[in-house]
């Protein structure tokens, strides 16, 4: 009879999971070809529509194989845009990657499938017929038959206990499964299925980072290269800008680029790109299955014996704390010294000089690339700042003033030319009026040649008062035409700016105006530029003094009118007005006389309406009472004599009527016939 020890208990999945471990990590990989550190970048190439052209390059012997680490999130760009290179006669093979598909659905495809995290008992079970070698209170050999359970007692507890059984050579044998201390499967197939299906499930607890394998094979020492794009942060630009007396200013532009990749960039070719290519994100990782048909083969029937009826029909630095030393601690410990230092005058502040040992780091290609000098360094997870502008430009000092802005203030501000010859990238940037911070800028893209207006304070120097009035809208033209009047109006709007300048220094003044829709500037003031939703305008003020300057603005419309409708009152206005040319007031007036004659036949004819309309309600009243009286009394014969007195008056009025009718029709006909000839 068959003994089960139930004093033991073991973990079974944990054993068999450190065991297929030990034994993947003892077996060394087998591959024809050699394995090689990741290829350095040499080249980086940054736009500012937020992706990066990344170059590797680096020199192979023989048949090799290159790792590289990269986010999950960068896969597609890199399927997208890969290229790779052997340049000295080798061959680029294969580039393989770990698959996106579900893990249940990768182990679900092993031999053996572990997906659900079998118990050691499910997976034997799974393994029938593989041959094992089991360790335990005995060592045996034999073919996984399967899993059978016990009912056992002890204690007066009922459990359940797996037994394996095995076909052994010498027989069939029984194992508990708590007295396994190991166990190995015999066939190296199915070990090495195993081993793949644990890889699996390592590689999967870092889903954020994924390893691409490249292969080259070829003889000898060889430079290979590895391109591509991906994702990156835009790199962004900080100026520093240095105004003086004089009409040029020091501009020095820095760009602050980030090393977002899984390599340090050591001696990286770098390169600034301001152009925005067109870029996109097209899911290439993701595997996409078709859904598909299940059809039943046809395999052919077995013949039965048949009865038949019968026949029918879809990098950072730190500067050094300040500290006293040398002669100027000695000077400091003598009384003397702060008595003199006491007396002396405090230097006067230096201009800021920005080419003080700093110089652009970059060279322009073209118009729209900063092309880093001297290769850079930038540790993975870092960013750093690199000079990339440092140069002259013109400006002219000037204050613009926006009532939307700041109702009776303007700001300080320059006129910036961008001939440094390249475009500069948008940015902020920190100005300085001299030795002194003067206030903040927003720099925006600057084509080479382009001029833009730069806001950095308030000018409290100029005092701005704001006054606006309209004038009632005038007549100045009537015309006819093809049967309707057309009247032009005219409005005029006129605002004064009062500039009142406080300070002794002159300054210029750029008014800016808004715009209306129809409006238009008349008069001597005229704008010296426009943008699409104001008027600028320009004027000098001197210290002390106060200008006047006035905008004054005109808006012309035209109305049109159909003649047939217009009203006597309207006419009349219209007349009335100085602008009418004799040949208009000759027509309204003729229109009007034929309009009040059209007016007086349609009043004829509707007088006549309702006369007869009168006689017919009450010809009704009698009709109504003639029901109720005998025909041969004295009111019967009465009403009968006043119907028949009524029919002759319709009779004659449906004859005016009908004259009328047709008097008004011709009143019309004149009417429409006049205004068509003019």
């Amino acid at each position: 009879m068959f003994t089960i020890d139930i004093r033991r208990s073991v973990v079974i999945t944990v054993i068999l999971m450190n065991l297929v471990a030990a034994s993947a990590r003892g077996i060394p990989q087998d591959s024809g070809s050699a394995s090689q550190p990741p290829l350095p970048v040499t080249g980086v190439t940054l736009f500012t529509s937020g992706v990066g052209y990344f170059q590797h390059e680096g020199i192979i012997d023989g048949d090799v194989e290159i790792s590289l680490a990269f986010d999950a999130g960068d896969i597609d760009d890199l399927l997208k845009s890969l290229v790779l290179q052997d340049f000295d006669g080798g061959t680029v093979e294969a580039v393989t990657y770990p698959s996106k598909d579900p893990i249940g659905r990768i182990l679900g495809s092993f031999s053996l499938n572990i997906a659900d995290n079998p118990s050691l008992a499910r997976l034997l079970d799974r393994a029938r017929g593989e041959d094992v070698r089991i360790e335990g209170p005995s060592s045996v050999e034999g073919s996984i038959m399967g899993i059978e359970y016990r009912t056992l007692v002890s204690e007066g507890a009922t459990k359940q206990v797996p037994v394996l059984n095995l076909a052994a050579s010498d027989g069939l044998r029984q194992v508990l499964l708590e007295d396994i201390r190991s166990f190995r499967f015999l066939d190296p197939s199915v070990r090495a299925e195993l081993d793949a299906a644990l890889e699996v499930i390592a590689d999967n607890r870092q889903e954020d980072k994924k390893i691409l394998t490249l292969s080259f094979a070829g003889e000898g020492r060889r430079r290979v290269g590895v391109s591509y794009v991906r994702e990156v942060p835009v790199w962004k630009t900080s100026y520093r800008l240095v105004i003086g007396d004089d009409d040029r200013a020091q501009i020095q532009g820095w760009a602050m680029v980030e090393n977002t990749g899984e390599n340090d960039w050591r001696e990286v070719d770098l390169s600034l790109a301001t152009g925005k290519p067109i870029s996109f994100m097209m899911d290439l990782y993701t595997p996409v299955y078709v859904p598909r048909p299940r059809v039943q083969g046809d395999y052919g029937v077995a013949a039965a014996p048949q009865s038949y009826e019968r026949d029918r029909a879809t990098a950072r630095s730190e500067a050094p704390s300040p500290s006293v030393s040398g002669f100027a601690a000695e000077a400091m410990a003598d009384e003397g010294f702060f008595k003199e230092f006491a007396k002396a005058a405090p230097p006067e502040p230096q201009p800021i000089d920005l080419a003080g040992g700093v110089e652009a780091a970059a060279d322009t290609v073209g118009e729209s690339i900063y092309r880093i000098r001297r290769p850079v360094n930038v540790p993975r997870r870092e960013a750093a700042m690199l000079p990339i502008v440092n140069t002259v430009v013109p400006i002219r000092r000037l204050s613009i003033f926006d009532a939307g802005v700041l109702s009776n203030s303007p700001l300080k501000a320059v006129r910036m030319t961008n001939d440094s010859g390249v475009d500069l990238p948008a940015g902020p940037a920190t100005l300085f009026d001299g030795a002194f911070y003067g206030g903040d800028v927003r720099i925006p893209e600057m084509s080479e040649g382009e001029e833009r207006l730069l806001s950095y304070a308030v000018d409290s120097g100029s005092h701005i008062i704001v006054e606006s009035e309209s004038e009632p809208e005038k007549i100045i033209r009537l015309r006819i035409s093809d049967g309707v009047l057309e009247s032009t109006v005219r409005l005029v709007s006129r605002t004064e700016y009062r500039i009142e300048r406080l300070s002794d220094e002159p300054s210029r003044h750029l008014i800016v105006h808004p715009k209306r829709s129809g409006w238009s500037i008349e008069g001597e003031m005229q704008p010296e530029s426009e943008t699409a939703g104001t008027w600028r305008f320009e004027v000098d003020v001197d210290g002390n003094q106060s200008v006047t300057m006035p905008v004054v603005e005109e808006y012309i419309q035209s109305r049109n009118f159909s003649l047939s409708s217009l009203r006597d009152d309207r006419i009349d206005f219209y007349l009335s007005q100085s602008v009418i040319d004799p040949d208009t007031r000759t027509a309204l007036v003729r229109i009007r006389t034929l309009r009040q004659s059209v007016g007086a036949r349609e009043t004829e004819r509707r007088r006549m309406e309702a006369d007869i309309a009168v006689i017919h309600r009450e010809q009704d009243r009698i009709r109504e009472n003639l029901r109720s009286l005998e025909s041969g009394s004295d009111l019967y014969k009465r009403y009968v004599e006043i119907l028949d007195g009524q029919e002759d008056d319709l009779f004659v009025l449906s004859e005016r009527l009908s004259a009328a009718k047709d008097a008004e029709e011709a009143a019309r006909r004149s009417l429409a016939d006049y205004i068509a000839s003019l």
